[in-house]
């Protein structure tokens, strides 16, 4: 069937709502994917990040989740082992446990914290002060962590008007998308080039994108979509809709109920569920009102290939009964439909190889952006302008390639600033973070300064280089752990990190040299 053009009249509508929509949202838009793009390997970065966390794992199924827990009361001042606490188990990635529980201080105020265990040892890190914070500090970019409050809910709205963007540039271009995918070209006017391959980029990674809008919204924006849910199918019961799509809200807990003198133990309903599920590893060990007759113990677990492999298994704490359970094989809808979104925005299925196919349809998806950010401004740069109008659209361009160009000699800063900072310093995260986010807005600034796009493009793409080339070389300087020494020790994630910033640095010069060292006289990215 052939495709209808849209009217006249509807396309120059629909094409401008596009124009509008995606320049108001391109410079945010490039922060989540670039980000997120990053924090999709927010574990396998790890033990990289962490040079103490540089050893090798032990199997989850011998570490003694009860001593854990009674190690966490003895040292953590205030642990309230009723509230809900929980750990994940060491992996392959990351020996260390992560353990998350409350401390209830003397005017009766609660206080989540979360530490690093090591499951050998039994060392605890002091709670809320990590050592290092690189991989997280790029996952909270992702979904703006750091402006308190509001920040997750302005990326729900970021991906909610890129779910129109998508949509309104489908509508565009559906008439003559698969004939401009065929015919793309590098050669002739740049604004035709840029248009050409935003489209056929666009067109390859729509779905991906169509997933990551939806997902995206619906993850940040989610208490707006259960409360009119709740009215309709609940009558304004939210605690329902709660209970439909994780089971674990459908169990009320009494703060005073009976303290119990013998309880279920941790480490039997671990082996419990292993021994049930052998081929599934067990992602969070957690407990509500813990040592009262009415706690319960929850298991979570996840094959980590299929997109619906995970399950979730409640147990009673007072006599370890099976109270309920979402089995991989056998969800109903409702229980695996928030797992899905999950799995789905992070990657969590497929293995590795899932992961690295989601990285690079973001770094295009970043391409896609920036396209469009100079179609726009390609589009205005014609006598239909003036001057100052013109000067305008040039300032707005530049001020939107310097904030996520930036991004990438940032990138290698932060990872420099990882790994020459001395672990034992005081408030060492906070100091990475401030070295990113400080050199992250000096490298805008310093961008806002040259006037020609190319120019631009190339100083930030020969700076991130550089950088890049000095991470593997700091890795070995302050760590000891040089390139060949991990390949040869079996360390692999700590050399793929160094392996890949090498590669990055050495192509990425020779970008440089072949295609943006020439002088041009236009205006081009």
């Amino acid at each position: 069937m052939r495709l209808k053009p849209l009217k006249p009249r509807m396309y120059n509508a629909i094409f401008h709502a596009h124009t509008v929509s995606g320049i108001v949202i391109s410079f945010a838009l490039y922060v989540i994917f670039f980000a997120g793009a990053i924090s999709l390997f927010m574990n396998e970065l790890y033990r990289w990040e962490n040079p103490e966390a540089r050893f090798e794992s032990i199997n989850p199924e011998i570490v003694d989740y009860d001593q854990i827990t009674s190690i966490v009361q003895q040292q953590v001042e205030g642990f309230d082992i009723t509230s809900q606490f929980g750990m994940m188990p060491p992996t392959k990635t990351n020996p260390l446990m992560l353990f998350y529980g409350t401390i209830k201080h003397s005017d009766g105020k609660k206080e989540r914290f979360s530490t690093y265990i090591n499951p050998t040892t039994h060392e605890i890190t002091p709670p809320n002060k990590p050592k290092t914070h690189m991989a997280h500090t790029l996952y909270e970019l992702h979904y703006f962590g750091q402006i308190p409050i509001v920040g997750g809910y302005l990326s729900g709205l970021v991906a909610f008007f890129f779910i129109f963007a998508i949509i309104t540039g489908l509508l565009i271009h559906w008439k003559n998308m698969v004939s401009k995918f065929y015919s793309f070209t590098s050669k002739g006017k740049w604004k035709q080039i840029w248009t050409n391959s935003h489209i056929s980029l666009g067109f390859i990674t729509l779905p991906f994108q169509l997933i990551y809008a939806v997902t995206g919204a619906l993850l940040c924006l989610s208490i707006f979509l259960l409360a009119p849910s709740a009215f309709l199918m609940f009558g304004g019961d939210t605690s329902q809709v709660l209970k439909a799509v994780n089971p674990e809200a459908g169990y009320r807990h009494d703060q005073n109920a009976k303290t119990l003198h013998d309880y279920t133990s941790l480490n039997s309903i671990y082996a419990k569920v292993k021994a049930a599920n052998p081929e599934t590893d067990i992602t969070y060990l957690y407990t509500t009102n813990y040592t009262k007759e009415d706690g319960t113990i929850s298991v979570r677990t996840d094959d980590r290939i299929g997109i619906a492999g995970d399950g979730l298994f409640i147990y009673s704490g007072q006599d370890g009964r099976l109270l309920q359970s979402v089995d991989p094989e056998e969800k109903t809808y409702t229980s695996a439909a928030f797992r899905v979104l999950v799995k789905l925005h992070y990657a969590n299925f497929g293995g590795p190889l899932m992961k690295i196919i989601y990285f690079f349809l973001s770094m295009v998806t970043c391409y896609v952006i920036i396209s469009g950010v100079m179609i726009w401004q390609t589009a205005r740069d014609n006598d239909r302008y003036t001057a100052k109008q013109k000067k305008f659209h040039h300032r707005i361009t530049k001020f939107y390639l310097a904030i996520t160009l930036s991004m990438f000699p940032a990138l290698a800063l932060i990872f420099l600033a990882n790994i020459s900072v001395p672990m034992d310093m005081p408030n060492r995260a906070e100091l990475i973070n401030t070295i990113f986010f400080l050199g992250w807005l000096l490298l805008t600034i310093l961008g806002l300064f040259w006037n020609e796009y190319r120019q631009l493009n190339r100083n930030f793409i020969l700076i991130g280089c550089i950088l890049g080339l000095l991470v593997p070389i700091a890795n070995g300087v302050f760590t000891g752990d040089w390139l060949w020494k991990t390949l040869l020790s079996g360390q692999y994630y700590v050399y793929a990190v160094d392996a890949i910033w090498l590669i990055i640095g050495l192509f990425g010069i020779l970008i440089y040299k072949k295609y943006l060292s020439k002088q041009s006289s236009k205006v081009i990215a």
